[in-house]
């Protein structure tokens, strides 16, 4: 039974000083996803089933009571008009009362149900009592246009061991608020495009950050006010690579850091070691967490030529900071292995001796024990 709801909206327009009822007051229109934007900001397309939610807030908000002492009341509510490049009114069930100072509306767009595109462009909001009395609120919501992308590419190719430049190209693209972007590929953890700039509405800067692993990936752009697209198979991410890598020698105890050598035999388009900071890792648990394997980066790498490399695998120290005093070598690597390596040359080629032809931690001391 409804009848105490309609009584109590019956009891809030008894209040009012006319029989016109209440004359309400617009104060604002808000997209949940950007609170702090005036004036609110909302996309043409998108928005699911029913469009995009919206908040309107002011006072005197007065729904009418229909048929209140039936068994089926009914109640009117304001109505809700947008003037503007086009003339749009709110269908009556994407109105939701909340109370006499907000109410919420569904703003439908090309792809909800029923849908409705609007122009872009900056909207009136106009808010009419069923009883007379209308607020308008100038400017209060502007239309945005979906974006577009039209091409994606990596003008200098795929860098290893630091940030990849990318630019898109498309359409409806904001420098008042950054977009999200992110790569996304089945079966993977999505990788967020941290270091962007847009450079106009047609054209963004980016990056795909280091170490992302090679593959064909889909690109989602999202706009703060929540309009999305998807380029399917958007970005292919390989690598330049150095040639068969082996290393010398290939097993070292718990109790100590172990030297060794990396030599790098070549043959086509593989690229030699090029002079400047080498990152090395073992890809190995260590001891704080033996749980999870982790690159552990090598120590004191030396290019000695575009065939080899020395350094030190820290299987006592792992990441803790030399010198390590205590014979436990309690952030050491976890007895086991073979562990594979990964090397990134500053060049942005990419090695990997794999665990077949890794590196070996022997158990030492007493407490050790190798990984099952």
């Amino acid at each position: 039974m409804r009848l105490p709801v309609a009584a109590a909206l019956l009891s809030l327009v008894a209040c009012s000083e006319t029989t016109e009822g209440p004359t309400p007051k617009l104060e604002g229109l808000i997209n949940p996803l950007e609170r702090l934007v005036t004036p609110a900001r909302v996309c043409n397309a998108g928005g699911g089933v029913r469009g995009w939610p919206l908040e309107i807030v002011g006072t005197g908000f007065n729904p009418l009571p229909r048929d209140a002492l039936t068994d089926t009341p009914t109640v009117e509510l304001p109505r809700v008009t947008l003037s503007g490049p086009s003339d749009y009114t709110l269908p009556a069930d994407h109105l939701f009362f909340a109370r006499a100072e907000l109410m919420r509306m569904d703003l439908p767009t090309r792809d909800s149900t029923p849908s409705s595109q609007l122009a872009p462009g900056t909207y009136t909001v106009a808010v009419t009592n069923p009883l007379g009395g209308t607020a308008t609120l100038e400017d209060g919501l502007r239309v945005v246009p979906a974006p577009t992308l039209q091409s994606i590419t990596a003008p200098q190719g795929f860098f290893y061991g630091g940030g990849s430049p990318l630019v898109i190209e498309g359409s409806g693209f904001r420098s008042d608020a950054l977009p999200l972007i992110t790569l996304h590929r089945a079966g993977e953890e999505d990788t967020t495009l941290f270091t962007l700039t847009v450079v106009s509405d047609t054209r963004i800067e980016a990056e795909v950050p280091p170490a992302t692993p090679e593959g064909t990936y889909d690109l989602v752009l999202t706009n703060p006010e929540g309009c999305s697209i998807t380029r399917p198979q958007a970005l292919t991410v390989t690598y330049p690579k150095l040639g068969l890598l082996t290393l010398s020698p290939r097993s070292g105890p718990a109790s100590n850091d172990t030297s060794i050598t990396l030599d790098n035999a070549r043959s086509g388009n593989e690229r030699p070691f090029s002079s400047g900071i080498q990152d090395v890792y073992l890809v190995a648990p260590v001891k704080a967490d033996p749980s999870q394997r982790v690159n552990i980066p090598l120590r004191d790498v030396t290019f000695v030529s575009g065939t080899q490399l020395t350094a030190t695998v820290p299987t006592c120290a792992g990441f803790d900071p030399l010198p390590v005093t205590s014979p436990q070598c309690p952030g050491g690597v976890v007895p086991g292995g073979p562990y594979a390596l990964i090397i990134a040359d500053p060049s942005g080629a990419v090695g990997v001796v794999p665990e077949s032809a890794g590196f070996t931690v022997s158990a030492s001391l007493l407490n050790d024990a190798p990984t099952p």
